[in-house]
């Protein structure tokens, strides 16, 4: 056996072990020892060409070839997720009979002949890219993969990069000073929104809720749009918002919401009795229904919650006196993982960036077996596709590995969080949950393996946490590889590092694998802003949970007129 094809073994001896193969370790294996070239060149929305040179290694048998067509399928699939393509175009040795194979197969891999309804798996990223392409051209551009000979590549033309504006962060806490703002920062479990009334955080507050479960698009509007209006009455005495900011979890181009594949439209998409692209324009249009309450009828900026992050961070560090040249990139950590990038402008690339689609992971093949929604699964409940982040870095991260480990390690703590009914079991066994009807116990599950993991009182716990901090690591480096940004350091966000003890554990896990990463928390030192420090005097509500939403206000004076 060639040693390339030892490799590509090893790999699978691995996954058949239910232990991680990260994708990142099969390119740095294979563009070191293959011989077969792979490359491919994305056209980009704004014009320009990347240029990915992959090599693979020569497979010896079937389970090998399609595990390297797998690697591939899973590369393409975290472009568009994360970059978005005009066209993808694939060059390689034509005469090859295999390759040619697997290159041409990724037209049905992506089902780029069907409709989006009918699209399933890595389709889905296809539908988001369709969206999104129409959000940005309407009708006059599609998609395409086509598969060229190496003879006929070319070094693709240089196209100039558009010249980063001048930096407006600094500008922005001075304009909340003399406004009234309403931030809103919506998740998964919940929606916070802020309320600031000329530089004074007079209000914060939390909305449970359970947007996968929706069946029609009013349930996803209506709590925002009632509590914008609601607010607005409370605390402004008819006075209209001067400006709103809204992070909302899906692609966002040009102040819409146009991703449409993501957990938050599942019932939405499930619901048989309603068109669901008629349905899903309404949510597009949110902005615009949100403008009515503003002063000038469109005061409403949106972006995703991963950007959202990114803004937050930004404006703080500016604050501090900080480096804002190369801009800022930042991680949520919530329900799921939302990823920000923000240039020093206060713009934000206007591409899908949903890395919590991006699959790391082509090993673990016993987490495989379980449906999407069982608590043991490695598959996405938007793509059912394998070893994507959002099984992997969000709070299922959490129940996933906590599932995982608990029985064998920690018997005694396995069977106190089946008595708590954190995890609720079918009778014949073969599905396990965390509750959400009649009851959602998905904070009170999370919070049960933070305080565990934070006080010491669970190993299991703490390598939990050290895990998660692996798998941002992964994620670290698939961004960089994906998209090479200036920006190295990476910000965290959200409820899995609201305590300091379970931060330290991620950042720990995170070092071990990447030890050039940087990571810093979201936490108290953040607040540097008036508004920021007013939110971190607060009795009740801390600056790892409404960072964003105050951060949001920020984001809303980006619409404002300048001084």
């Amino acid at each position: 056996m060639s040693r390339q094809s030892e490799c590509i073994d090893d790999f699978l001896r691995k996954a058949k072990e239910d232990r991680e193969v990260y994708i990142t370790d099969v390119r740095r294996s294979f563009d070191r020892i293959g011989t077969l070239a792979f490359h491919i060149h994305v056209r980009m929305y704004e014009g320009e060409t990347e240029v990915f040179r992959m090599a693979l290694p020569r497979w010896e048998n079937a389970e090998q070839k399609e595990f390297v067509a797998e690697y591939i399928r899973a590369f393409v699939f975290n472009l568009l997720s994360t970059l978005g393509a005009l066209r993808i175009v694939v060059y390689l040795d034509r005469s090859n009979e295999e390759l040619v194979q697997i290159a041409e197969g990724l037209r049905e891999d992506f089902q780029t002949e069907l409709a989006k309804t009918e699209r399933t798996g890595y389709g889905k990223s296809l539908n988001v890219n369709e969206r999104t392409v129409a959000a940005l051209f309407g009708g006059s551009r599609e998609f395409s993969i086509e598969v060229r000979d190496l003879s006929e590549e070319t070094e693709p033309a240089v196209t100039p990069s558009e010249p980063v504006g001048k930096p407006v962060f600094a500008l922005l806490p001075a304009r909340a000073q003399k406004a009234f703002l309403l931030g809103i920062d919506v998740g998964g479990t919940d929606i916070k929104f802020a309320v600031s009334l000329d530089g004074k955080l007079v209000h914060c507050e939390e909305l449970n809720w359970a947007p996968a479960s929706f069946s029609c698009v009013e349930q996803l509007t209506g709590p925002v749009l009632e509590a914008a209006e609601r607010l607005m009455e409370q605390f402004g005495g008819g006075r209209k918002w001067d400006g709103i900011g809204l992070s909302w979890p899906d692609v966002i181009i040009h102040n819409k919401i146009v991703g449409g594949e993501t957990t938050k439209t599942k019932g939405l998409r499930e619901n048989e009795d309603r068109d669901y692209e008629e349905q899903f324009a309404v949510l597009t249009g949110l902005c615009a229904q949100l403008g009515k309450f503003t002063v000038s009828g469109s005061a409403v900026s949106c972006c995703n919650d991963g950007p959202m992050a990114a803004f937050t961070d930004a404006v703080e560090m500016t604050a501090r006196g900080e480096d804002v040249s190369k801009g800022f990139i930042a991680y949520s950590l919530g329900t799921e993982l939302g990823t920000g990038w923000v240039r020093a402008d206060g713009s934000i690339p206007q591409i899908p960036l949903e890395v919590y689609q991006s699959i790391i992971d082509l090993g673990s093949r016993t987490a495989r077996q379980y449906s999407a929604e069982d608590v043991r699964s490695c598959r996405s409940v938007n793509t059912l596709l394998p070893g994507t982040l959002q099984k992997y870095t969000g709070q299922s991260g959490v129940f996933r590995l906590a599932c995982k480990e608990l029985p064998k390690r920690e018997p005694a703590l396995y069977e106190e969080v089946l008595r708590k009914g954190l995890f609720r079991v079918s009778e014949d066994g073969s599905f396990i949950e965390v509750p959400t009807a009649p009851k959602d116990r998905r904070k009170e599950c999370l919070e049960f393996f933070m305080e565990k993991a934070a006080g010491g009182e669970s190993e299991v716990c703490r390598d939990i946490f050290r895990k998660i901090g692996e798998y941002i690591a992964v994620t670290w480096a698939e961004n960089e590889y994906i998209l090479h940004p200036a920006a190295k350091e990476r910000t965290l966000f959200g409820r899995l590092v609201k305590r300091q003890e379970c931060f330290d554990l991620i950042k720990e896990g995170a070092v071990s694998r990447e030890p050039s990463l940087v990571i810093r928390n979201a936490d108290a030192a953040l607040a540097v802003t008036p508004l920021m420090r007013q939110l971190e005097g607060d009795p009740v509500f801390t600056v790892a949970q409404f960072a964003q939403a105050v951060g949001a206000l920020h984001f809303a004076c980006l619409g404002l007129e300048e001084d």
